[in-house]
């Protein structure tokens, strides 16, 4: 069976499969479009094209209750009309590796791709050991997905792959702020601290609490001030898209997109308001 280039539609091959809720489909479908623009609106630009996935799962999702499957963000990166010119997947799970591994030789043969299997925040060094040294000779453009289940990103791991010209899309789980605030607002929790990088955090936290501000807005807020200070503009607080439960509708992360050129945001525009219809950056239940 083949995978056709203008769908996230998969398929069960009997490989390992993982799960996900109904609405990650909304953030596959965004991934698609933006994956399709800056692919093809690059090629001619760079010399090379890398894809990075921090968090590459299998490849291939079932939505929960039901017998569809997706593609996910690393399969996503391949099934394209321009794919890009080298891959870069990391995770954890070794189950996820072999399959997605296993998945890029039957689906795309010969493509250049490198398989990490750890926490890319110990293996972050690793993972740029991969890509190709830029020079003037040998433009080099990447693009980053760092899409994990909870605040499992590291800001360290961040500042470091900014060492190259790259631009990123962040998920920002708010299931696991609003769910642990009272374990990570403790001194000898480190969650927060390394997601943030900043051991400073709570002071101001402690004194917005008492104005009832949204955990979750303040947490954006501050990544993105990070963000900053790599070099990346505010823009990305603008454009973040919202994505909520589908039976409750509550809100359960946002992504956050990052580059330090405004024809990435140009995309990223294109794609969000060309996905599905909900595109307001809320934090209201």
């Amino acid at each position: 069976m083949n995978l056709n280039p203008n769908s996230i539609e998969a398929f069960d091959d009997g490989l390992y499969i993982s799960e996900v809720g109904p609405w990650a489909e909304n953030k596959y479908e965004i991934l698609h479009h933006y994956s399709h623009m800056f692919s093809t609106g690059m090629k001619n630009l760079f010399n090379q094209r890398i894809y990075i996935d921090l968090f590459s799962s299998a490849g291939i999702a079932n939505i929960r209750n039901s017998n569809r499957f997706v593609l996910t963000s690393s399969l996503i990166a391949l099934n394209l009309p321009d794919p890009y010119d080298h891959y870069v997947y990391c995770d954890i799970d070794e189950k996820c590796i072999s399959a997605l591994s296993q998945r890029v030789e039957r689906y795309f043969p010969g493509k250049k791709a490198n398989y990490i299997k750890g926490d890319c925040n110990e293996k972050v060094n690793e993972i740029l050991s991969f890509l190709p040294k830029p020079s003037k000779s040998n433009t080099v453009l990447t693009f980053c997905v760092v899409d994990p289940y909870n605040l499992g990103i590291n800001f360290n791991t961040m500042r470091t792959l900014n060492k190259y010209r790259m631009d990123f899309l962040v998920l920002l789980s708010w299931m696991d702020a609003n769910r642990n605030e009272y374990i990570y607002i403790k001194p000898e929790e480190k969650r927060i601290d390394d997601f943030l990088g900043d051991i400073e955090w709570r002071k101001k936290w402690i004194a917005l609490k008492k104005e009832n501000y949204d955990f979750r807005k303040f947490l954006a807020e501050e990544f993105v001030n990070r963000m900053m200070t790599l070099g990346y503009p505010d823009t990305a607080f603008k454009t973040m898209f919202e994505i909520r439960s589908t039976a409750k509708n509550l809100s359960l992360y946002h992504l956050a997109f990052f580059s330090k050129d405004q024809k990435g945001y140009k995309f990223w525009n294109d794609a969000r308001f060309g996905g599905p219809s909900q595109t307001s950056f809320r934090f209201e239940e």
